[in-house]
């Protein structure tokens, strides 16, 4: 699935790398646990409260293109094609990055930027499978914090890392020099700027897009699902520092509903465009309501 849209000059589009469908949806339960600080009578007031019966995550993967004055570049490229981690009905239900761009006529040799806002495998593995990099002429950007913390012997034993842990650092070992270490505030290319949104993981990084008075804020995975919108202290068990985590998310979120800046958010239903309000601390995610363009078979 490609969604097309703009923001002021920067002509963008939405590339589906996967999104499965029921029964195989993540259940709610495994991002929101007792261990990450979630007791499950609370989860299970929160799901009730909905009123809709609602138990599974959306579990999307939405990539976003960007076409700047100095090249196309995609922020997070998805799972990769055959990923078998998540079972083998899954993979098949993920790793469309790359039909995606088809469908959007573009192609992998387009490509000259590739922004991480982190390096888990959800979002690194499609820029690196089969082993080699599948955007032969595209600069990798990572936050200098993601490219030390994974590069070092300290990943190996933190809790979040797990499953995580081999894809940066072949991602890191593939990019080679190519992987270009940037600060937080640093302007990548022409209207793409990062932003400091850590604590998921070490160098966690959001995007804003801006042109021509038009903002698109890129929030990686500061949350995974619009129930963490409405209890904005949850954290994941893949949260590296849930105190920092729930910071930069509070921040993140009040900075978008007080200046109405409109909200990229990989994980959530396609294309993952939307808006936020405020409740004093709490807040609701707006879905923007669009077909896509394009559909894959």
């Amino acid at each position: 699935m490609i969604h097309r849209f703009s923001v002021g000059r920067l002509s963008c589009t939405v590339v589906s790398d996967g999104q499965p469908g029921p029964p195989w949806e993540p259940p709610l339960a495994s991002f929101f646990t007792p261990e990450s600080g979630v007791p499950a009578a609370e989860l299970a007031a929160a799901i009730a409260a909905e009123g809709a019966g609602r138990t599974t995550a959306t579990g999307s993967y939405n990539c976003l293109v960007v076409e700047s004055p100095d090249g196309l570049a995609v922020i997070d490229v998805g799972i990769g094609a055959r990923f078998l981690g998540y079972g083998p009905v899954i993979g098949g239900q993920v790793g469309r990055l790359g039909e995606g761009l088809t469908e959007a006529g573009l192609s992998a040799s387009d490509l000259a930027a590739v922004v991480f806002t982190h390096l888990h495998q959800d979002h690194v593995r499609g820029a690196t499978w089969p082993g080699e990099l599948a955007f032969p002429a595209a600069t990798g950007h990572a936050h200098a914090a993601e490219i030390a913390f994974w590069s070092a012997e300290a990943a190996e034993a933190a809790a979040s890392a797990g499953e995580h842990l081999a894809a940066a650092r072949e991602a890191i070992a593939l990019f080679g020099d190519r992987l270009r270490p940037f600060e937080y505030g640093t302007e990548i290319l022409p209207g793409v700027r990062t932003i400091e949104a850590g604590g998921h993981t070490p160098g966690h990084s959001a995007i804003m897009l801006e042109s021509a008075g038009e903002r698109l804020l890129c929030v990686g995975d500061s949350f995974h699902d619009r129930l963490q919108l409405r209890n904005p202290g949850w954290c994941t068990p893949w949260d590296h520092d849930m105190r920092r985590a729930i910071a930069s998310r509070q921040s993140l979120m009040a900075w978008a509903a007080d200046d109405n800046i409109a909200v990229h958010a990989y994980h959530l239903p396609f294309p993952g465009l939307g808006t936020i309000t405020r409740r004093g601390d709490v807040f609701e995610w707006h879905q923007e309501m669009s077909d896509p363009i394009d559909t894959m078979s």
